[in-house]
């Protein structure tokens, strides 16, 4: 049934289990406030959804919970109950009870995946566009490919169209490294293994990420910080590993596993592994788990690849559908954040596959523009056996290393050509580099020592904007014949970049 039509279940008296508690609730025994809760009438925010898709206003009363009401094993089962029955801590006034992104211009519309890549869905189509539109103040809701950031940019190369595109933590990881191209740089429809042209790079370096995040999601510790960094104004990403009740998920409001349109419950074979964004939560969101009878309250907004005919809808309960409500219960019992079943074939262990339930963020990089960068042409016969990043400073020890732009991995066999230069970014080393003064800045292409020919680098530019005005000066580096980097070993080339301002960084 639609949301809208769920608030009976939610609050009303005729409900099983217990609602959520009151934030002016009596404490007499110093337990946390949901599980102290006595006699009387309190109230709790409502959880209304503003125009910018989150924040809350007004209040809704809440059935009063006795004594009697109280699990038997509240100090035994505190954190577990606390989290499958009250849905989380009571949410108060720095942390709405409701958060939908979804809602907001800054979101990208539903999108359907074509081939295996939900990895970079999730972490660049959904996740990086909200992130930066968010933080430019760009509108993503029509899908304006200036904005959107195209997910086959960062599949290439994670996964070369191949093994490792399930690789969330990876992707989430090396979208902080080189950002994400949007789509009018490089389309959706671009062949997964195609290379990504200069300027695709050099417009995903706006789009970099800051600094990495990796909660462990099965406690309600856990899910509290991934809660209040959506209420913070951000999206997360995680992964799944789907039962057969996934693909039927939407028809109708129940089902094995599914109850209000909440999946609380894997159930049946095992249907795929799969990555997904998490756009906003509803702590008071009610289902009846069948296993033990009970109402219970919580769950995350997730949006899918799988277009807007699959699934449920978001928080408004109308307009696009492609959503999915997914029970905090599930991560708390490891059957969401993580591929549940070690044991079955069905994971391969080449997959990142963390032990314990995981959720990813970054911090941001408040409309960031790169400073200091190069562009490399680099020849070899398999791009997976390469590892190429820069630096300031002696080769040697250097005084700041940048990012991988291209990572080694277990796979893979494509070319690489210097027809279409990479790019590594490296402003965060800008700093080491004071005003009036000159460093070595360099470039390093290392290559595997199972590589069957050399590797070389044909072209090096750096391009320098110390003043931030996105003026950049190019800085050649003078090479008289391409440097060849042999199997097991690292080549650099290095040029001298001067700092001309007078003041600042």
């Amino acid at each position: 049934m639609p949301r809208a039509d769920c608030a009976r279940r939610r609050f009303g008296s005729g409900g099983v289990g217990i609602p959520p508690c009151s934030a002016s609730a009596q404490n007499p025994r110093g337990l946390p406030r949901n599980l102290a809760c006595q006699g009387g009438t309190g109230v709790s925010p409502a959880g209304h959804l503003g125009k910018n898709g989150f924040g809350h206003t007004g209040e809704t009363p809440v059935p009063p919970l006795s004594c009697g009401q109280r699990p038997r094993n509240v100090i035994a089962g505190l954190g577990l109950w606390l989290l499958l029955v009250c849905g989380s801590a009571h949410a108060g006034a720095e942390r709405p009870a409701a958060v939908d992104h979804s809602t907001s211009k800054h979101f990208p519309p539903i999108g359907a995946q074509r081939v295996g890549d939900c990895t970079c869905w999730s972490s660049c189509y959904y996740y990086n566009t909200y992130t930066q539109a968010r933080d430019e103040g760009r509108d993503a809701s029509k899908g304006d490919p200036d904005v959107v950031c195209s997910p086959r940019f960062l599949f290439t190369l994670i996964a070369e169209g191949a093994r490792g595109a399930e690789c969330t933590a990876r992707a989430m990881e090396h979208l902080a490294d080189v950002g994400c191209a949007p789509v009018s740089a490089h389309a959706m429809t671009t062949p997964c293994p195609e290379w990504p042209a200069e300027k695709a790079w050099v417009a995903a370096l706006r789009n970099r990420p800051g600094e990495f995040h990796r909660v462990r999601a099965d406690s309600p510790e856990g899910l509290e910080k991934v809660k209040q960094h959506i209420a913070d104004g951000g999206c997360a990403v995680t992964r799944g590993l789907f039962h057969a009740n996934y693909v039927d998920y939407g028809k109708s409001a129940g089902g094995p596993g599914i109850d209000n349109h909440v999946m609380y419950q894997g159930v049946g074979g095992n249907h795929l592994r799969h990555s997904l964004c998490i756009c906003g939560y509803d702590d008071k969101l009610a289902y009846v788990d069948k296993r033990d009878g009970q109402t219970h309250y919580g769950a995350f907004l997730i949006a899918n690849s799988s277009g807007p005919d699959w699934g449920w809808y978001n928080s408004t309960g109308k307009s696009t559908k492609g959503f999915l409500w997914v029970a905090y219960a599930m991560f708390l019992e490891g059957q969401f954040g993580r591929y549940d079943n070690d044991d079955n074939p069905y994971v391969d262990p080449c997959f990142d596959n963390p032990e314990h339930p995981e959720v990813y963020f970054h911090d941001d990089r408040p409309r960031y523009r790169p400073r200091l960068y190069a562009a490399v042409g680099i020849n070899h016969n398999a791009r997976s056996l390469l590892t190429f990043s820069g630096g300031i400073g002696p080769t040697a020890k250097p005084e700041f290393t940048g990012p991988e732009a291209i990572q080694e991995t277990d796979h893979g066999d494509l070319p690489i050509s210097d027809t279409d230069r990479v790019v590594v970014d490296l402003t965060d080393g800008v700093k080491v580099i004071p005003p009036g003064t000159s460093k070595d800045v360099f470039v390093s292409l290392g290559l595997a020592a199972s590589a069957s020919q050399p590797a070389k680098m044909t072209s090096v530019d750096f391009y320098c904007d110390f003043d931030g005005n996105q003026t950049y000066t190019k800085v050649p580096a003078k090479m008289d014949s391409a440097v060849t980097v042999e199997p097991g070993k690292t080549g650099y080339v290095s040029v001298k970049i001067t700092n001309p301002r007078k003041g600042g960084g």
